[in-house]
């Protein structure tokens, strides 16, 4: 990219950065003329900016003019055009005697009048004579055949800062936030140095600074640039309602400059002196430290009027509390109370770069911070208050982490539980509930299918009553799908009707199984597993709720059989209990077997539910001990 000074003070704008507001220019009416200290100009030249005519130009496919392009053979061939702005384009060029690619500004105009002329040549003078690293140098300055006037400066090829802050804004970075700060210390310079020759650049901002790609920093756009002893301009009238600030369109008489970076004198047609260009600086750098311009759109003649909050840490927490200070002192609304040079400002930028931290004002500032903590505390026991100082307490550990009380006020909101548990942190314990209920869903989904392996054992026996034996099956597969679909479908919440659904078909289970083989063991034995595997979870309803419908699954069949209204499965004789059974014969062997295989379940899904818990648990409390532990690490040992 070529430098493009996107502006000759005759009210031109070219399109800025992402956010920002337009360059806006004008004139109060004054004629100007090129300042005495930037050297005195050949006859004719201070009013009407003329030059020797030169057949240098060779318009080459640049889309000229034919009126002007005829003749123009000699040593610069122009290519295509870099940038436009209201008066001037930037064309790439080639330097037929050096060979070198250069970039060249004209005038658009086919008849500029003589005050385009005289701003354009005393735009390419101002530039050209400030010679330093970080001003683009001008190596030629003449007229073409039609007498238009041109220069010739380096081309660059990089960013303009406003494309890095953009960037950023999306991902913070801190290695951009250092070359952003660097960058920065070596404009201040720069603005320095012209300040010394005496020029005050009047329009400084993200976008008229280039960062080069290997490490160059330019500051660009001098179109607006005035000399101290220049006063042309100190008739400018105050901001009014005739300034748009959504086209950059300027009306006759409105000040110079763009409104989001303007010092308030500056925006009150006073004449601009170094503190606007000091000013100016400051937005930036609250913009670089921020992440956002200082002042926005249509509002930054308004905000920039009534002295705003000027600390990025206001915008940004993490803002270092020194480049806090530097943004005040810089953008004070008083010009008398800023930093006094744009080089007290970078060498104070670049004492935070090198390293040197203010350690009284991190004390301070980590004693109002626990202040503030300890009062949000005071106020109110709430998940804002907590919050609150939670973030004040962390911010006072970061400026100075001996802060007295900082640690303790830490240490007891994390270690210690808030009355009411904040939503976040609820539904965040949500999301893992439900994540272990379908792990134990699924589980209990293949317990259930456990009933079929008596099927066999059944038939071995021998089935009295198959229709009862199927329905048994069909029960059990159907507790098994029902409790998989359930789980399958949840997200942040079980639906505890579905447990106590689910809880019923499995009592109703049980009850087939008195009836099979009686009240006594197996029956109850079934019921204690199934309700270990509903109350290992808190998600899965009340467990006292659950455990009268399991043990009604025993007792009902039970208090039938002793009221007489079904037969019985059992009787005593001689000391000596006895079952028997209307579904199934009882045979030696298989019963054996059964009871085995029922053994073996029944310890399966105890182990499993048991050590499920177990395992959570063990999880949960190693969880709270690392953050305990690394808490340690960060507080006193004292608080600890």
């Amino acid at each position: 990219m070529s430098p493009m000074p996107d502006d000759d003070g005759t009210g031109d704008t070219l399109p800025q950065g992402p956010g920002q507001a337009p360059t806006v220019r004008g004139h109060a009416g004054a004629r100007p003329s090129v300042p005495r200290d930037l050297g005195t100009p050949a006859p004719g030249d201070a009013s009407t900016g003329s030059l020797a005519p030169t057949n240098a130009l060779n318009d080459a496919g640049s889309g000229a003019d034919p009126a002007t392009s005829a003749g123009m053979s000699g040593r610069y061939t122009l290519g295509s055009v870099l940038g436009r702005g209201g008066m001037g384009e930037v064309m790439l060029a080639t330097d037929e005697q050096i060979g070198r690619e250069v970039a060249v500004k004209r005038m658009r105009s086919r008849e500029p009048s003589a005050e385009e002329r005289a701003r354009f040549v005393r735009e390419a003078r101002v530039q050209g004579r400030l010679e330093h690293p970080a001003v683009v140098p001008v190596h030629d300055l003449a007229s073409d055949a039609a007498g238009r006037p041109f220069f010739v400066m380096k081309r660059l090829a990089g960013k303009p800062m406003s494309d890095l802050l953009a960037a950023q804004r999306q991902s913070r970075s801190a290695e951009v936030d250092k070359r952003l700060l660097r960058a920065f210390a070596d404009v201040c310079l720069a603005v320095e140095f012209a300040h010394d020759r005496g020029i005050i650049h009047r329009d400084l901002k993200p976008a008229n600074i280039m960062l080069g790609d290997f490490g160059e920093v330019y500051v660009l756009d001098w179109g607006i640039a005035r000399a101290l002893a220049d006063v042309s301009e100190a008739h400018a009238r105050p901001v009014t309602g005739d300034l748009s600030l959504e086209t950059g369109e300027t009306r006759p008489g409105a000040v110079l400059g763009t409104p989001a970076y303007m010092a308030p004198e500056q925006l009150a047609g006073e004449p601009a002196g170094r503190g606007a260009d000091v000013y100016s600086l400051g937005c930036m750098l609250f913009e670089i430290v921020a992440g956002e311009p200082l002042h926005r759109g249509a509002r930054s003649i308004v905000s920039a009027a009534h002295a705003p909050d000027t600390r990025p840490s206001v915008r940004r927490a993490d803002a270092p509390p020194e480049l806090d200070a530097i943004c005040v002192l810089a953008t004070a609304y008083d010009p008398a109370a800023r930093c006094p040079s744009a080089r007290a400002l970078g060498d104070a930028v670049q004492a935070y770069l090198d390293g040197d931290r203010d350690v009284a004002l991190r004390a301070r500032l980590a004693r109002e911070h626990v202040d503030t903590a300890r009062a949000a505390l005071a106020a109110s026991p709430g998940e804002d208050a907590r919050r609150r100082a939670m973030q004040a307490a962390g911010r006072a550990l970061a400026l100075d982490p001996t802060a007295d009380g900082a640690a303790e006020i830490v240490t007891s909101l994390m270690l210690e539980p808030p009355r009411v548990m904040p939503a976040e942190v609820a539904a965040r314990i949500a999301r893992q509930d439900a994540d272990g209920a379908r792990a134990q869903g699924r589980l209990a989904a293949l317990t259930m299918l456990g009933y079929l392996a008596f099927l066999p054992l059944l038939a071995w026996t021998g089935i009295k009553d198959r229709g009862f034996v199927a329905a048994f099956e069909v029960l059990a597969v159907a507790s098994a799908a029902h409790v998989y679909l359930m789980m399958r479908r949840t997200r942040d919440r079980v639906p505890v009707s579905g447990i106590y659904v689910n809880a019923a078909i499995n009592a109703v289970l049980i009850g087939l199984i008195c009836r099979m083989v009686g009240p006594f063991i197996i029956a109850p034995t079934l019921a204690a597993a199934a309700l270990i595997a509903y109350a290992a979870h808190p998600l899965f309803g009340r467990a006292r709720i659950i455990a009268l419908m399991l043990g009604a699954g025993v007792a009902v069949p039970w208090l039938l059989e002793l009221a007489g209204a079904i037969d019985p499965t059992y009787r005593f004789h001689d000391g000596i209990l006895e079952m028997r059974s209307d579904i199934i014969d009882f045979s030696e062997a298989p019963v054996e077997v059964a009871f085995a295989v029922l053994l073996v379940m029944v310890l399966a899904e105890v182990a499993l539910f048991s050590r499920t818990l177990a395992l959570r648990q063990r999880a949960a409390s190693t969880q709270l001990e690392l953050q305990a532990w690394h808490l340690r690490q960060i507080v006193p040992a004292r608080a600890a």
